[in-house]
């Protein structure tokens, strides 16, 4: 069974057999998150969540992308004098792990590309703050405008599902999806296409 098909399948020991062909994943067990927003555990269990949560006949990038989403964790997480964790520029750290990871194991670039990107991208909209597609600006508009800005917005999805402790799992989810949704209208309306 390949990588790809473990990741869809989801048997038994699945974690297990993927986790020794990319060793990287074996530093996300024991790198402790916030409890606040992550009350399923470690960072090992909210990857195996976030992929677990991916739709069985889900785009093979949105796997890949569910699975290194967080590798960028264990090496930039800082726990506080006063308790508190943080993981400051794991997406970016994360997008570089995984580049080197992809291209050990052969992954076309064109997939590789998109899947990185992904990974760089997942927490674009903490810095970003919309409150209203209404207040974005012609940046905002250009980056939800991005082809692969839909795979983007599966990973945001299955990440906030593999999140037990947040109210609202899905509200970023459904904002991202309505402003992308009312790009393609407005797109339309004007006749470019999209």
């Amino acid at each position: 069974m390949t990588i790809e098909e473990e990741l869809r399948s989801h048997k038994s020991g699945w974690w297990e057999r993927v986790s020794r062909l990319i060793p990287e994943l074996n530093t996300l067990a024991g790198t402790q998150q916030p409890q606040k927003y992550h009350a399923e555990g470690d960072v090992a269990v909210h990857t195996r969540l976030a992929v677990e949560s991916c739709p069985h006949d889900c785009d093979a990038d949105l796997l890949w992308a569910a699975l290194l989403h967080d590798i960028g964790k264990p090496s930039t997480t800082v726990l506080g004098a006063d308790g508190s964790i943080t993981a400051h520029g794991h997406d970016k750290v994360g997008a570089g792990i995984a580049e080197q990871t992809l291209n050990r194991l052969g992954m076309p670039q064109a997939r590789k590309e998109r899947i990185i990107w992904a990974v760089k991208h997942h927490l674009f909209h903490h810095s970003w703050q919309l409150k209203s597609i209404d207040d974005a600006s012609k940046k905002h508009k250009k980056f939800v405008a991005v082809q692969d800005f839909p795979l983007l917005l599966e990973l945001i999805k299955v990440d906030s599902l593999a999140s037990k402790g947040r109210s609202n799992t899905l509200a970023t989810y459904r904002f991202y999806k309505e402003f992308r949704q009312k790009m393609e209208a407005m797109s339309m309306e004007a006749g470019n296409g999209y």
